[in-house]
């Protein structure tokens, strides 16, 4: 062939080389020996199948007693103009699940082996306890975070109990001494098992040995606390416009999200009228979310 042909001959087996390079390898439960374990990716349909599961196994009714509305931080630095929270009407709430899925969507929370499923060591930072979904209580005085050694469980002055993952030795001691027992353990190296599909490039993948939790979609608070300040630099930002992942995507409207300091936050225009409650275990620790039922 003359020179013109060879070129295009080799742009062509070039390309052809980099689509193959960069395609996804369809999920199989694990990487089979001739390919890199790091690029099984699973299906939409694995996390799917895998909520499933855990719902069916159920879990132990919410043992729930009456709290107040929470209010300002018990702390030094709270933030007097801002606390976050949630709130779960149970009149309202089905146990449909839709909230789990959405959290694993915009968290990058990674499925379980099959020993861990059969251990009920699923991720799911929202699990089903009767028909409500429960996650992290975001307690106000929050005892997981009075235990950890490295500093990596924190408080932020505007009510979320946070994560430093690069800090967290894998201690579990913050586990241990959560009463409702809300925060994981990553056994396993998730991506490298071919296990983990990373669906939301704003949030980190948690690496094995750290423990996680709801972080009350940290990120879209982020995201609306630097929007608001470019476009409104000299108001004071509460929030309003937020919806954590599992609040937006229930049909309905059983989880409201918002700024529990705020008279004109949606959560506090729906709780101040109806009786608020939580866990038995976590009530004296002043939890930022709750339940809420019938009218006062």
């Amino acid at each position: 062939m003359d020179r013109r042909e060879f070129i295009k001959v080799c742009s062509v087996m070039a390309a052809a080389g980099l689509l193959y390079g960069c395609r996804k390898i369809p999920f199989v439960g694990k990487a089979s020996s001739d390919e890199s374990l790091s690029r099984a990716i699973p299906a939409l349909k694995d996390f799917e199948d895998e909520v499933e599961k855990a719902m069916a196994r159920g879990g132990k009714n919410l043992d729930l007693v009456k709290v107040p509305m929470p209010s300002i931080l018990n702390a030094s630095d709270a933030d007097l103009q801002n606390r976050f929270g949630m709130a779960i009407d149970l009149d309202a709430c089905n146990g449909c699940g839709k909230c789990i899925m959405a959290c694993i969507v915009e968290n990058n929370i990674p499925l379980v082996t099959e020993e861990e499923r059969e251990k009920d060591r699923f991720m799911h930072w929202i699990k089903m306890r009767g028909d409500a979904p429960f996650m992290c209580a975001h307690c106000g005085d929050a005892p997981c975070e009075k235990v950890c050694p490295t500093g990596a469980a924190n408080h932020t002055p505007d009510g979320l109990s946070a994560m430093m993952y690069k800090r967290c030795a894998g201690s579990r001691f913050c586990g241990a001494n959560c009463p409702e027992k809300a925060r994981k353990f990553n056994y396993n190296d998730a991506e490298e098992l071919g296990l983990l599909r990373k669906f939301n490039a704003e949030v980190p993948v948690r690496g094995k040995g750290v423990m996680e939790k709801c972080s009350m979609c940290l990120q879209r608070l982020q995201n609306d606390r630097l929007r608001f300040k470019a476009e409104h630099p000299f108001n004071e930002w509460r929030g309003r416009n937020v919806k954590t992942a599992c609040a937006e995507a229930c049909p309905r409207n059983a989880i409201i999200f918002g700024n529990w300091l705020d008279p004109e936050s949606p959560l506090v225009k729906a709780a101040k009228h109806r009786e608020l409650f939580a866990p038995r275990s976590i009530a004296k620790f002043d939890p930022s979310v709750v339940y809420m039922r019938g009218r006062r």
